[in-house]
């Protein structure tokens, strides 16, 4: 008898040009990450999502991501129709997050993790954000491009639902989906997609999808 097992969703971040993104969008990943941090290879700027928002995404929803960024930016950006979820890579406190939330945005706080983590900073924004995601902690915010040891994913009492990110490849998919932990929302895929920052290599997605449709055959969804 087979074992019922969840199969994450998809999202594919760090998309920036119209062309690339309406490729990806024929895949029909459940998510799509635009990064609006100036200081990252992979930043959209607002003219370029003003053109990317008239494609027709389906169910895919896009994800804004921010660093440390004015919270009147990020609700006249939600205004103007670039996401309905936002994603925090910055310092943002449990209060910047209630104040996003109110606006009626879904909030995923991303965390850091390294040799050092300690799974008590997310305490704070347990009933505060949506989702968490967990990522390698590294030189830049995210799209580091290497995993972090995914034991420690183990040690959480997990009470919100995660996206696993950093470094992730087609391989990984069915390594994450033996974690066996229910409340793995999403893997989240960027780097290791790429031809160069913010082209995603049309290949390597459909090696993602060929994936996903194994898991999905071998498990009872």
């Amino acid at each position: 008898m087979e074992t019922k097992v969840k199969t994450p969703k998809v999202k594919i971040c760090g998309m920036r040009y119209l062309p690339n993104v309406k490729e990806i969008l024929e895949y029909q990943p459940d998510y799509l990450g635009f990064i609006f941090f100036v200081g990252s290879k992979r930043f959209t700027a607002a003219h370029e999502m003003d053109r990317i928002i008239k494609l027709d995404f389906g169910k895919t929803k896009r994800i804004g991501v921010f660093v440390n960024e004015e919270i009147d930016i990020i609700l006249d950006f939600k205004e103007r129709g670039y996401f309905s979820i936002v994603q925090l890579h910055g310092d943002e406190s449990p209060e910047y997050v209630e104040k996003l939330s109110a606006s009626g945005l879904e909030v995923i706080k991303a965390i850091s993790v390294g040799d050092d983590f300690n799974k008590a900073q997310l305490k704070p924004f347990e009933g505060k954000v949506d989702y968490f995601l967990f990522d390698t902690k590294g030189k830049y915010r995210g799209g580091n491009g290497w995993k972090f040891n995914w034991n420690v994913l183990k040690d959480i009492d997990h009470q919100t639902p995660f996206f696993l990110s950093g470094g992730l490849t087609p391989d990984d998919v069915e390594k994450a989906v033996s974690l066996d932990i229910p409340e793995l929302e999403a893997l989240d895929f960027n780097s290791q997609l790429e031809t160069k920052p913010g082209i995603k290599n049309i290949n390597r997605v459909e090696e993602l999808v060929k994936s996903l449709k194994e898991i999905k055959q071998t498990t009872l969804n």
